[in-house]
């Protein structure tokens, strides 16, 4: 009975439904919170949850990682693409540079206004 909890289109499925009830997490974070800390951590909660979907598709039980070792000798039907990782590792890269930069944006639009709630901002001067 347990031996078909370790099948690729289980983990498959446990993985989809996981990384949809991040998503919506993040999402419901998004639409639902004002300020602007909270609404950038909730985008990098829906991109993990991207990160995790992505890869976890791609994995497959009883692979190995194309890395040097004595596998890569008889590379053959038993390695992983290493493709897809590596994809995500530089989106990770990217995605911390992005959330870093607008969360410095944050930090400094806080010090100038003393207001990081969004339904507050009016610089523009329409409130006026």
């Amino acid at each position: 009975m347990l031996s078909s909890l370790n099948q690729t289109p289980f983990l498959h499925g446990v993985i989809t439904i996981g990384s949809f009830t991040i998503l919506m997490i993040g999402l419901i974070g998004v639409l639902t919170k004002r300020n602007l800390f909270k609404i950038f951590l909730s985008f990098a909660i829906i991109e993990t949850s991207l990160f995790l979907y992505f890869i976890g598709m791609h994995f497959e039980i009883g692979k190995t990682a194309p890395i040097v070792s004595s596998e890569v000798k008889r590379f053959s039907l038993n390695m992983t693409d290493p493709i897809p990782q590596a994809m995500i590792l530089t989106t990770i890269v990217i995605g911390i540079a992005v959330l870093s930069l607008g969360l410095s944006f944050i930090i400094n639009y806080f010090k100038l206004t003393n207001n990081m709630r969004v339904d507050e901002m009016n610089e523009l001067g329409e409130g006026k």
